[in-house]
């Protein structure tokens, strides 16, 4: 089986707060595929992070017993806007095939995924969908792409590209950083790319990056 690597940086907008609204997780299908989750919920400190937790645990739960990418999303705000009504939060889920490549995209108002290919080829792998409390919550598809060894996958929260306010001008700076970063040792890439992205920092946010490298047979 190829091998995958997979590394995270975090960062919380208030270093005064030990946690806050961005959480990822990961975990591998019985049928050997790995299921990512990244989530960003409204707000900050300990409040935020019950939300994020009871968002991964609803995902984790759903993808378990089967339920398809397609509507995990939506299924979700249907068991837990009930239990709090207030829960307002972006996800994100992949599902990653390690032996063959296969990527599989769904979204709820989440930024879009970045993938750079072995050859600095990048391209945001765009989703359109409403995240949980969101009317109409629910990813309108699933995104469907291959990866190839060394192609290199970035999932991250807003805090990310927003930091100077203007989202389409954080956009074009990850993808710079991303470039430059790519060849880097994928434990250190998302550190290092948050580093490039928070140089001035306007809009203080909970920070998420988290990057995914499809191997070579038998690495």
């Amino acid at each position: 089986m190829d091998s995958l690597e997979l590394a995270v940086h975090y960062e919380p907008g208030n270093p005064h707060d030990p946690t806050g609204g961005d959480l990822y997780d990961w975990f591998q299908l019985p049928d050997g595929t790995v299921h990512i989750t990244v989530v960003d919920a409204l707000g900050h400190g300990i409040t935020s992070t019950r939300s994020t937790l009871n968002v991964t645990h609803a995902v984790r739960t759903l993808a378990l017993d089967g339920h398809p990418l397609t509507a995990i999303v939506k299924r979700a705000d249907e068991i837990l806007m009930p239990l709090d009504s207030d829960l307002l939060a972006t996800v994100l889920l992949a599902r990653l095939n390690p032996a063959t490549g296969e990527l599989s995209l769904a979204n709820g108002s989440h930024p879009p995924a970045l993938l750079v290919r072995s050859d600095g080829q990048a391209d945001f792998l765009n989703v359109r969908g409403r995240g949980i409390g969101y009317p109409l919550a629910g990813s309108e598809k699933v995104l469907q792409t291959r990866m190839e060894p060394g192609d290199l996958l970035l999932l991250y929260t807003d805090g990310l590209t927003q930091s100077r306010r203007d989202p389409i001008e954080g956009e074009a700076r990850l993808i710079d950083s991303a470039r430059k970063q790519s060849r880097d040792p994928t434990a250190s890439l998302p550190g290092a790319i948050a580093g490039d992205m928070r140089t001035v920092v306007l809009h203080p946010d909970d920070t998420l990056a988290l990057a995914v490298r499809m191997g070579r047979p038998g690495n």
